[in-house]
């Protein structure tokens, strides 16, 4: 059978088998890989038949096609969560776009090419109404979706804030009361209960702004690597990443200077992102240093009144350029 192989002009984030390897560059692509490039706009077929074998000679009887793969939905763990398929209408006219999961997708050799190692299909044991039924893919709706969640968390905090300050208010009314009371008592008795309590006020003091202090450390001071604040733009959130937004980004070394530009990103044959490559230096492609970084070094941002999309990497531009030149 075959060998597949999948490489991208995309960017996208987080962690990989190279990286859980211990590997962080690599100078050429592994044959089991297929570039993304290739990948976005094959055509899907659907099998209402199950699929017995891993190649095929050729588009088969009962084979219907349904569309073609429009952009990739990627996850923050660096896995292809789902695919794109612009399906029905006549060349791109009356057409409706809806998601697949990865792992409903098969990748089948073609043996009618064998000499052809690119060449395959990909196959669905799905009906044509299984996609006619499909509800269409909304961005609007996942955005509506989280700033319903928003919502909710906020409710949920000003409620626990209301209650903490309700507890407050009744324990200083009870401390209030104790107080008038020791004071009817003899002024040594008030003395003696004035020095407990203001030695209980200190040790609560003491714990409670030791609770707070824990409370409201950032987590993210905890982590190897402090997120990159840039005005005007905010980390990327998983679900609105694509393919075809990451592809060309923008890449910024550690001190915000422009050093290239994201130009692939390697996907293994499970659809998992194994590292991104980085364009550095050049001038309108000319010169550049193409150089395999491990997703763990990447972080994206994007523009929060926008669309547009930074990368930035934790190293200069001398210490990239020191990098072996990855070989496409």
């Amino acid at each position: 059978m075959k060998n597949l192989m999948l490489s991208t002009a995309m960017m996208a984030l987080a962690g990989t088998a190279y990286a859980a390897e211990g590997e962080m560059f690599r100078p050429s692509a592994d044959p089991m890989e297929i570039h993304a490039s290739d990948f976005i706009g094959k055509r899907v077929y659907a099998s209402e038949a199950q699929l017995d074998a891993e190649n095929y000679n050729g588009v088969q009887e009962g084979w219907e096609d349904i569309g073609e793969i429009n952009d990739v939905i990627l996850s923050r763990d660096g896995s292809v969560d789902a695919v794109l398929v612009d399906i029905g209408g006549f060349l791109g006219i009356g057409e409706r776009q809806v998601a697949v999961d990865m792992s409903a997708i098969k990748f089948v050799a073609d043996d009618a090419t064998a000499e052809d190692l690119g060449d395959y299909f990909l196959v669905m044991n799905a009906s044509r109404a299984n996609f006619e039924e499909a509800p269409e893919y909304s961005w609007e709706k996942t955005e509506a979706t989280m700033e319903t969640k928003a919502a909710e968390a906020e409710a949920k905090i000003e409620k626990g804030a209301e209650k903490t300050a309700e507890a407050v208010d009744n324990a200083a009314d009870k401390t209030a009361a104790a107080i008038d009371k020791a004071a009817d008592k003899t002024e040594a008795a008030v003395d003696k209960a004035a020095d407990k309590t203001e030695a209980a006020v200190d040790k609560a003091a003491t714990k409670t702004e030791v609770a707070v202090n824990d409370a409201v450390t950032d987590p993210a001071a905890k982590t190897e690597r402090q997120p990159v604040q840039y005005d005007g733009y905010a980390a990327a959130k998983t679900e609105e990443l694509t393919a075809e937004m990451l592809t060309g980004a923008p890449a910024y070394d550690a001190n915000n200077e422009w050093i290239g530009e994201v130009s692939e990103l390697i996907l293994s044959e499970q659809g998992q992102i194994t590292s991104g490559v980085v364009d550095v230096g050049g001038f309108l492609g000319i010169g550049e240093k193409p150089v395999q970084l491990s997703m763990d070094d990447l972080e994206i941002l994007r523009e929060t009144d926008g669309d547009d999309v930074r990368v930035y990497i934790s190293m200069t531009k001398e210490e990239l350029e020191a990098l072996p030149t990855f070989d496409k």
